[in-house]
């Protein structure tokens, strides 16, 4: 596990600014649908679990008493901390703190969340369980993340850690379902987001033209075409230009 952690710190600790500039990490749809599906109350304490640079904990912010992000790298922390101080607010802190191990009391929090983070956890069921024991009886788990369809999970997933090393795993729909369910708690809403992308979209922050491209464009130009097929991939002179990238937002509760 540490080792996984030390791999997360490298990737965002050296990419933390690209982050921070991302417009789909700040105004992506899955972002207000999962807004949406918290239905936040004003007297609500939040934790946003692995934050990043903190724009799902921001968003959060103005809707509730108060946030707090936690998030195993540093720099992330810092680019979070200058967003909120722009953005004016006083409601929210931002602390080290990790996913596997979160330090806090039992039944603290009325929200946890974590966005477009939970493919970098060594061990996401028990990232699930801590979830529902910080959270009160009758609180709510907010899950976004990348969540490719059946059939291309394994694709899906190589091509993800040619991008970034410090990538464990995504999982389709069904499968988070299943792991939240099984962790007792109550499936409240659950919805696939996709969204066309382009290849250099999602490979940035990394940059175009070295080792990571070139081994993901050797990987899809020997991909079948039932994952092409699944993907929805599109291809220029033969070479892929982009592909379909779905999302999963999920809320469950704690009975």
């Amino acid at each position: 596990m540490a080792r996984d952690r030390d791999s997360v710190k490298k990737f965002f600790g050296a990419h933390a600014q690209g982050y921070s500039k991302s417009p789909s990490h700040a105004h992506g749809t899955d972002l207000a649908s999962l807004l949406r599906a918290l239905h936040p109350k004003t007297s609500d304490i939040a934790l946003d679990v692995a934050t990043g640079t903190g724009f799902t904990a921001v968003a959060l912010a103005p809707l509730l008493r108060r946030v707090t992000g936690i998030d195993v790298t540093p720099e992330m922390l810092e680019e979070a901390k200058r967003l909120a101080s722009s953005e004016g607010l006083t409601n929210i802190t931002f602390e080290l703190g990790d996913a596997m191990d979160i330090k806090a009391d039992d039944e603290s929090f009325d929200i946890v969340t974590t966005r477009r983070a939970t493919h970098h956890f060594a061990d996401v069921p028990r990232f699930i369980r801590e979830a529902k024991r910080v959270l009160k009886p009758g609180g709510r788990l907010g899950v976004v993340d990348m969540s490719p369809p059946e059939g291309a999970e394994s694709f899906s997933n190589r091509i993800e850690e040619l991008r970034d090393s410090s990538h464990v795993e995504a999982f389709t729909p069904n499968k988070w379902r299943s792991m939240v369910s099984e962790a007792g708690l109550e499936i409240r809403s659950s919805q696939v987001i996709d969204e066309q992308i382009s290849f250099e979209k999602w490979l940035s922050p990394v940059r175009l033209g070295g080792q990571e491209e070139n081994s993901i464009r050797r990987v899809w130009a020997d991909a079948g075409q039932n994952t092409k097929t699944l993907l929805r991939a599109v291809f220029d002179g033969g070479t892929v230009s982009g592909w379909t990238k779905s999302r999963v937002v999920l809320v469950a509760s704690k009975p």
